[in-house]
């Protein structure tokens, strides 16, 4: 005896699983003070339920394969804004851009199929970009500081499964059609909505918990206590506090502050040569000699694993990079015995107001491209952002 589900009732599954996540994270949202990443994410969640809703409305009203084309625009747009609030999470732009052109695409495949394309109307278009979004955000998960937090893997498995799923779909669709067994079978509207269902979840779970360590919830500004890691350095929402504090009073005194990122060259094969309880004391030691020669008049905080962000006003972007020219000499003077005597260096990225304006995250974001291309430039090197 088979049990057969109703297209129907598989809507009304994915609807209220949509709903029900989508609220609960963008109340969780409302509840604190996000950042760039936060908020895209919320987006992303409302562009899911706006999904849902369109597709029950092409289910329940007859003729309206309009309803396709906004369902197809939104549902392509979600995992778009996933993809562009790791970026922002990792201190890069979040790109929204593409992911608007990607879902206009979808709309548009659907509209140019008219009334008369049938129920897979625009769906190949739509199958490859949900691919691609995928896979870019899943490469985006792999990276720094994101790489770092365990709490970020259930993301990449969302995305690394949606990326194989779809692609397997937009194959099979476009060599073997929609009609075909293996594609009804296994990758078909039911088969999708059982998937999609089991990795809302895990994306509701994964992100609720990334955003509560980057943004606790607190009722007020007044009542946030400061925190400091082990090494003294400014860590998650206390260092964010008190910059956005900082980049407000600038701008009103018309004042250039300079974030300047430091990476810590090698990390990965210095752990390797040497071993994680190594690995360790040289981050405590790079962290010490950061602190140590950098201004008097900066704070610092994290910024991942092996790297922090040193904040500080310079009325000259040469200035600051004289402030990095003396990070990176008191790192090559500095020996670590426990490593055989081996010096450090570091790749700076140097990003300033007077440049990017006074909003944290795209100070963030350019900073983190300049160490980037500091560190792509062979390494203990200091790049400004272009």
């Amino acid at each position: 005896m088979t049990m057969t589900i109703d297209l129907y009732t598989i809507q009304l599954a994915m609807t209220t699983v949509t709903m029900v996540a989508g609220v609960m994270f963008i109340l969780d949202t409302f509840l604190r003070k996000t950042d760039a990443a936060g908020r895209v994410w919320a987006v992303s969640f409302m562009s899911g339920i706006l999904a849902a809703f369109a597709y029950a409305a092409w289910i329940v009203v007859p003729g309206a394969w309009w309803a396709v084309a906004i369902g197809n625009a939104a549902i392509v747009l979600s995992p778009a804004l996933l993809w562009g609030g790791a970026r922002a999470f990792n201190g890069r732009p979040d790109l929204a851009w593409i992911g608007i052109l990607g879902s206009a695409a979808a709309g548009i495949a659907v509209l140019a199929a008219g009334p008369d394309g049938g129920d897979w109307a625009g769906a190949a278009v739509m199958f490859a970009l949900i691919a691609v979004f995928a896979s870019l955000g899943a490469a985006e998960s792999l990276r720094p500081p994101m790489r770092e937090n365990w709490t970020a893997r259930g993301l990449t498995v969302m995305f690394v499964v949606v990326a194989l799923f779809y692609a397997t779909r937009t194959l099979v669709f476009l060599l073997r059609g929609p009609e075909d067994p293996v594609f009804m079978t296994f990758l078909g509207t039911e088969a999708s909505a059982f998937v999609l269902i089991a990795l809302v979840i895990v994306t509701l779970a994964s992100l609720l918990i990334l955003q509560s360590e980057r943004a606790p919830r607190t009722p007020g500004r007044q009542e946030m206590a400061v925190s400091y890691n082990a090494d003294a350095v400014l860590i998650g929402p206390s260092f964010r506090e008190i910059i956005d504090d900082w980049l407000e009073r600038a701008n009103f005194h018309d004042e250039q502050l300079v974030f300047m990122r430091v990476e810590l060259d090698e990390l990965d094969a210095l752990n390797t040569a040497f071993g994680r309880s190594v690995g360790t004391q040289l981050l405590g030691e790079f962290t010490t000699v950061v602190r140590r020669y950098s201004s008097p008049h900066s704070d610092i905080g994290t910024a991942g694993r092996g790297a922090l962000v040193v904040v500080a006003p310079f009325g000259l972007l040469e200035h600051a990079t004289a402030d990095a020219e003396a990070v990176q000499a008191g790192l090559r003077e500095h020996r670590i015995e426990a490593a055989q005597g081996i010096r450090l260096s570091a790749s700076i990225g140097i990003a300033g107001t007077d440049r990017f304006g006074y909003d944290f995250d795209r100070l963030m974001g350019a900073a983190g491209e300049a160490a980037s291309a500091a560190r792509a430039a062979g390494g203990d090197a200091i790049a400004l952002a272009e």
